[in-house]
């Protein structure tokens, strides 16, 4: 749980014009916002439940989210160009034979308690990071690194993968050919800090500085004078975490907030059709899938591919999308979401077939659904997650296919989904990084059954093409190589694929330069604010805060 800061000690001044002076003194440097008619924070409104913002230990969106205005990666991916780019490190190398990586840090980069980022800082921050891991669905994004194995199996401390050359390089060793390994070092696992501090949170080196933790789960946090890239243009975001999304939504429509992140289902329709709304409402698609998952392990769909292929093509996507996410979804045609390098327009997938379900039954041993036992499709507890369950039992009804559902509590869920007790079952998906391996590999190579492989799906085949993507010397090649193995995998029908979930989001009318990217970050550092006002005609202008 984070800890209050430092207390914030106040002196307020009044002459003639009100102005607000806050001494705010974090870990060993004091920081200074002013506060006047003409600046005033960022309103962040979260939907949710901020328990730590220390990157090993982000848990969902809202600690992510507020988490990245605070810590960085070494790169990051620029969604325009669809390449990645400088963060932390101002470049980088791969080795000619793709199994290792040579990252130049910055030299002008420094925490928010003042010391010097250094690689040494790196190192111990993943290797702090490694250790505090508590989801398994993240040791996946270790593993390629040498000696992480060892580290997670208690063999050695040291992760030998990781070398320190000098103050500002850092080489990198993997088990194999990964030239794909470059995007993960966005992920919050890869953020950077200084291990050595003892606050709560731990000083990072990102636009805004963690300040205290306000009652009812207030955080303030303020602008970083000494970031590397420049002074960040909002002095302050103020940080309210509502317990629900409505109350949430309560408080946008009265003006007190600038961004409002979840916006509720129930709103959207509406929203969308609402003038005042125009250039306020966001809606993007981003990388996170929605499906429902065969364990190949169990009957009955254990080699019956035409019995998954079936189920594939009995279900109205669209149908689905309108009356449970008010169309705010898009149909999943395959493995791979829009939006991300890998992704082929040409991918035909599945759409709702009737006709072809039923031929694929009959030949999958159940004609009409006769002799097929009862499915049961199991699914965390949620509103959402119980109108899709019913819409698809309901669907497959007309097939002949008997549905029953269950819901289950999260953290029991999450350890059947683990384990693979569960036959037929919901996943959410979200890309651990912008590229399309962080679906393929993550959730169909065999290597990662046990961990991510949620459905034990076993292709030789696709594991060898997948391999061969990561040892690709050019983008080109690897795109290739990867709709490649994702027509097989559909093909295979190891999963039901339903959607690709859209970001739902709200700006205040004082904001500009926000933009949302596919992971559903936000660059914080091109955050502006800016006042209404009128210029010497009369007319009505936007000034910055």
């Amino acid at each position: 749980m984070i800890i209050r800061c430092k207390r914030i000690v106040l002196f307020i001044v009044f002459c003639g014009l009100i102005v607000a002076l806050a001494s705010i003194i974090h870990w060993r440097q004091v920081a200074v916002y002013t506060a006047s008619l003409d600046t005033r924070p960022f309103h962040l409104g979260l939907v949710g439940e901020i328990n730590s913002i220390e990157p090993a230990k982000l848990s969902n969106h809202p600690e992510s989210l507020l988490a990245s205005a605070i810590y960085e990666g070494l790169l990051c991916f620029d969604e325009e160009k669809g390449e990645i780019k400088p963060a932390l490190a101002r470049k980088w190398k791969y080795s000619s034979d793709g199994k290792s990586l040579t990252l130049y840090l910055r030299g002008d980069v420094q925490f928010h308690n003042g010391k010097k980022l250094t690689a040494a800082d790196v190192k111990a921050s993943w290797e702090r990071n490694l250790g505090s891991l508590k989801d398994w669905s993240n040791v996946s994004l270790f593993l390629p690194i040498a000696g992480c194995a060892e580290r997670l199996q208690g063999k050695n401390i040291d992760i030998y993968g990781i070398k320190v050359l000098n103050e500002h390089t850092l080489k990198i060793t993997l088990l194999q050919p990964n030239r794909v390994f470059i995007y993960s070092l966005g992920h919050p696992l890869f953020w950077v800090f200084d291990s050595e501090d003892n606050n709560d949170p731990l000083a990072g080196t990102g636009p805004f500085i963690f300040q205290e933790n306000k009652e009812n789960k207030k955080f303030f946090l303020i602008k970083n004078e000494k970031y590397y890239r420049g002074n960040p243009h909002l002095a302050g975001i103020n940080v309210q975490v509502f317990p629900d999304e409505q109350q949430a939504m309560d408080d946008y429509k009265s003006g007190k907030l600038d961004f409002l992140d979840t916006v509720p289902l129930e709103e959207i329709k509406k929203i969308r059709k609402a003038s005042e709304y125009k250039g306020l409402y966001i809606e993007k698609p981003i990388l996170e899938t929605y499906s429902l998952v065969f364990n190949l392990n169990k009957k009955p769909f254990a080699g019956n591919y035409y019995l998954r292929r079936a189920l594939n093509y009995a279900i109205d996507r669209k149908k689905i999308n309108d009356e449970v996410f008010g169309g705010s979804c898009l149909s999943a045609k395959g493995a791979i979401p829009t939006g991300i390098p890998g992704y082929s327009e040409e991918m035909q997938g599945y759409s709702y077939k009737p006709e072809k379900a039923k031929e694929l039954l009959e030949e999958a041993g159940y004609p009409g659904g006769y002799d097929l036992p009862p499915l049961l499709l199991t699914y965390n507890s949620g509103e959402a997650h119980k109108m899709i369950a019913e819409a698809v039992a309901a669907q497959l009804a007309q097939l002949g296919i008997t549905v029953q559902t269950q819901a289950l509590d999260w953290n029991y869920y999450r350890k059947q989904m683990s384990s693979m007790n569960m036959s037929f079952f919901r996943l959410g998906w979200k890309a651990d990084y912008p590229h399309a391996d962080s679906f393929l590999y993550s959730l169909y190579h065999s290597s990662q059954i046990g961990n991510s492989n949620f459905s034990g799906y076993n292709n030789p085949q696709v594991n060898k093409i997948l391999e061969s993507s990561r040892a690709a010397t050019n983008e080109k090649e690897r795109n290739a190589l990867l709709r490649k193995a994702e027509q097989i995998v559909v093909d295979d029908a190891p999963c039901l694929w339903l959607f690709q979930k859209k970001a739902a989001k709200l700006l205040g009318k004082d904001v500009d330069s926000l933009t949302i990217d596919a992971m559903e970050m936000i660059d914080w550092y091109q955050v502006e604010l800016f006042k209404p006002g009128v210029n010497q005609g009369g007319d009505a202008v936007k000034k910055k805060v």
